[in-house]
């Protein structure tokens, strides 16, 4: 990977799509994150076509089931070998450590990432379906049981990640809900600019609708990276 710690989210179901956008951005990002809406659709044999244009992957599928099925469906995405692929912090102690003992028996380089609490959550969601901490209470909580499994990194909103860089700085932070001033929040509630998450500890950034829904997104994907230079 180049020292460009974009990673674009291209979601859509259209192959030919999120190829020509991946083409016309690949001067400007450091990878690409495909998520579960090309997932469903382009499946492995699109995943293969993207790699194809020659950067990074991001396998953002998030897993989470119990660990026989996690770790069978896992063991499909280590065999494409991309950079980084989530699983689901919520989904257990045991869950996280077989994901990580079968990473280890398939001698792969995949950076097993952890989600924690997704950046659409604000407290008053995360409590209503059963969370008694405040989010980043439960953050902090379920970063302590990643660590301790010996997962490679989390995925936080940029507001979280300045405490766990602090209190867990092995762990790789990826960090999504990035937007520059003049862009909209969409259903990301917990976000910052791209330095402000930089300054913060985020090691990757994961960009998509300001990129993606932009007019020009080449030159969004430009203007973004120079603007963290």
């Amino acid at each position: 990977m180049s020292n460009n710690p974009i990673f674009c989210a291209i979601d859509t179901s259209d192959i030919n799509k999120a190829k020509e956008l991946a083409v016309s951005i690949k001067p400007y990002v450091g990878g690409i994150k495909l998520g579960l809406e090309f997932f469903t659709s382009c499946g492995i044999s699109g995943i293969k076509q993207i790699e194809d244009l020659g950067l990074p992957l991001f396998i953002d599928l998030k897993f989470y089931d119990i660990p026989n099925t996690v770790t069978s469906a896992l063991k499909n995405i280590l065999e494409i070998n991309p950079m980084f692929t989530t699983i689901h912090c919520t989904g257990g102690r045991k869950m996280m450590t077989e994901c990580m003992n079968l990473k280890k028996e398939m001698n792969s380089t995949t950076n097993i990432i952890g989600v924690t609490m997704l950046t659409s959550f604000d407290d008053q969601e995360i409590n209503e379906i059963g969370f008694r901490d405040s989010v980043p209470e439960s953050i902090n909580k379920l970063a302590g049981i990643a660590d301790n499994c010996g997962l490679d990194g989390l995925v936080c909103s940029p507001l979280e990640a300045k405490k766990i860089k602090s209190d867990f700085p092995q762990l790789k932070l990826i960090v999504p809900g990035i937007r520059r001033s003049l862009d909209e929040t969409n259903d990301q509630k917990r976000t910052l600019s791209a330095n402000e998450a930089l300054i913060n500890g985020a090691d990757i950034l994961v960009i998509g609708r300001p990129i993606t829904e932009s007019a020009d997104p080449a030159k969004a994907a430009e203007e973004l990276s120079n603007e963290i230079q």
